[in-house]
């Protein structure tokens, strides 16, 4: 990917998130986003995986805990 792909991509996500950010934070993202976008797709790279349930997950159920024992 070129860099001016990059910034272009970059910008387009920031548009549609609603976001302006100053020339120097766009810059700093451009510079970060192909780090991030290799690791964000490693996570995809393991077929058996690919529609598996999460490792973590939270239950929101409330548990009693008698702390007075």
């Amino acid at each position: 990917m070129s860099d001016d792909d990059v910034e272009s991509t970059v910008r387009t996500l920031l548009t549609t998130a609603g976001l302006s950010p100053s020339d120097d934070e766009i810059a700093t993202l451009v510079a970060a986003y192909p780090t991030f976008k290799t690791g964000i797709d490693s996570l995809y790279a393991i077929p058996e995986v690919r529609y598996g349930a999460p490792g973590l997950i939270f239950t929101a159920t409330p548990t009693f805990a008698d702390w007075a024992q």
